[in-house]
């Protein structure tokens, strides 16, 4: 039987705020996205609505669990950095990347999310560890595979 470190509170409190920061960062990006898919007549804006709208979902989760440990929670987060989204999103510059280049760039951030969610797993107490698993972890991963399924049927 393993042995389990003991986390204090104040180290889930952190780990929680941290992966809230990652879903503010998400929900940041996916309202960028819309705004240019929208400017754009995207037919894929409806899709991306909803993982939006599951990444708010997450935020409400986190933001619940960080107060239920007596934790103040994150309020803010700059959109995904390091992605290709940005380029899209950022200031005039919708025309940087194409559909396939930006469901890409989406893709990976989420991709990345995943991982961090994953690496998270051992700062967490039994309670955060289930919502993560449980809960959180799969929808990340729905989320990786719809934009998979996206990008396959995008033009290469």
């Amino acid at each position: 039987m393993l042995a389990r470190r003991m986390l204090s509170s104040y180290d889930v409190i952190e780990s929680l705020n941290s992966l809230l920061r990652v879903e503010l960062a998400a929900v940041a990006t996916y309202q960028k996205a819309l705004g240019v898919l929208r400017r754009k007549a995207n037919s894929d804006g409806e899709h991306i609505l909803r993982l939006a709208s599951d990444h708010q979902r997450t935020v409400t989760a986190l933001h619940g669990s960080v107060k239920a440990r007596g934790g103040v929670p994150v309020s803010e987060a700059a959109p995904w950095e390091g992605s290709g989204v940005l380029a899209l999103t950022g200031n005039g510059s919708s025309a940087k990347l194409g559909e396939r280049e930006f469901v890409a760039a989406l893709l990976a951030s989420e991709r990345r999310g995943l991982a961090e969610y994953e690496a998270s797993l051992t700062s967490l107490d039994e309670d955060a560890r289930e919502l993560v698993e449980m809960e959180l972890i799969p929808r990340q991963r729905k989320h990786v595979e719809a934009l998979s399924a996206m990008l396959a049927l995008l033009p290469a």
